[in-house]
């Protein structure tokens, strides 16, 4: 049995995650077969704790939610930039890097793709539309249903994996990926020049796309997870 970590933000004497999360990951396991124990890792400081972590399970996976705070790459807060989640910034950081150190294989989404890259020295979009980079309309696409309005254009190792270089999906962001940070390409930009997916040249398996895989999964999500669960011990 395969164990996944993931991480979780944080409410008011706890934790939170879409349960859309822990269902990906149980279909992943569905597709090929195996049974996959999906864990949400509640936060801490410690260091020892940290460690045992990232030594403990056969793969993370670094889930959506809010901004990372940009002192963190190195920028002022710009006045569009979102509320941040000081602890779990802290708790995430401090596990990529241990992740980093061990070689663990580790997949992101959406918030998972900026944080994974800030852990490698990268930057951040704080906000696409007020730093006029991005237009709003494919990148906020709100339809819950998870239906496909985005087009995003794979290439390198990504396209391979999915077989085209065209795909579809949903966008619901207002942050993107600036500067990829160190061993990391960009695997896949959206019609208006944004990062969409990064994979690391270094890294045994160090993936993450910018958009919601987990939302109404379809084909090319399934490609996703099981290729993600395929590199876990």
């Amino acid at each position: 049995m395969k164990t996944i970590a993931l991480t979780a933000s944080t409410i008011e004497k706890g934790f939170k995650l879409y349960r859309r999360y822990t269902e990906f990951v149980l279909l992943g396991g569905r597709a090929l077969g195996e049974v996959v124990c999906p864990v949400i890792l509640p936060f801490t400081d410690d260091p020892a704790t940290i460690r045992a972590y990232a030594e403990q399970f056969d793969g993370y996976l670094c889930t959506g939610g809010d901004d990372v705070d940009p002192a963190y790459y190195g920028e002022e807060r710009h006045p569009a930039c979102g509320e941040g989640e000081p602890d779990r910034d802290r708790f995430e950081l401090a596990l990529l890097r241990e992740l980093i150190a061990l070689d663990r294989p580790v997949f992101g989404i959406c918030r998972g793709i900026q944080v994974m890259n800030v852990a490698l020295g990268g930057t951040l979009w704080q906000d696409i539309y007020a730093q006029a980079v991005g237009t709003r309309t494919p990148h906020r696409d709100t339809d819950e249903e998870g239906n496909t309005h985005h087009t995003v254009y794979a290439s390198g190792n990504l396209a391979r994996l999915l077989g085209k270089c065209e795909i579809r999906t949903n966008s619901y962001h207002h942050q993107a990926v600036k500067r990829p940070g160190d061993g990391l390409v960009i695997a896949a930009r959206s019609h208006d020049g944004l990062t969409e997916a990064v994979e690391s040249e270094k890294l045994t398996y160090y993936k993450a796309v910018q958009w919601h895989p987990e939302v109404g999964p379809d084909d090319i999500s399934t490609v996703l997870i099981t290729d993600f669960l395929k590199a876990c011990r």
